[in-house]
């Protein structure tokens, strides 16, 4: 209990300036973040898989709009970093990186509400430990 309270105590010390709308900042910032993920979607899926047109455009002649960056890294960069950008851009390899960073978003998320859980919990010890010593000093006068 006492080295519970000692942690509390050294580790959870208010700022000296209180920032109330960091709160919402942070929903502001994630809120553009989301739009801006919104928003690729569609490019990325055009670039990616739609056919460019046959007769004119920078992309004529290529099966999508994707290969003509294929083409640039083969052509202009050195072998080994035409390799590295395929691999990198493999379904297989960018698949699972999402999942573990969505995982990672989820166990993050769930240690931080355990913390703040362990927090509340700790300063209600706190709490009923000076109603105990208030009692026990107002019986000993």
């Amino acid at each position: 209990m006492y080295y519970q309270t000692w942690a509390v105590m050294c580790t959870n010390v208010p700022h000296e300036r209180v920032f109330k709308a960091s709160g919402s900042n942070n929903f502001y910032m994630g809120l553009l973040l989301l739009v801006l993920f919104l928003s690729l979607l569609p490019v990325v899926y055009t670039i990616m898989t739609l056919s460019p047109s046959f007769d004119c455009g920078p992309f004529s002649g290529q099966e999508k709009m994707y290969d003509v960056v294929m083409e640039t890294i083969d052509q202009d960069l050195p072998a080994f970093i035409g390799n590295i950008f395929v691999y990198a851009t493999n379904p297989g390899l960018i698949m699972p990186a999402v999942l573990l960073m969505v995982l990672a978003l989820y166990y993050l998320n769930a240690v931080s509400k355990g913390y703040q859980q362990a927090n509340i919990d700790l300063k209600k010890k706190m709490q009923m430990r000076g109603r105990k010593r208030k009692r026990w000093a107002s019986k000993a006068i």
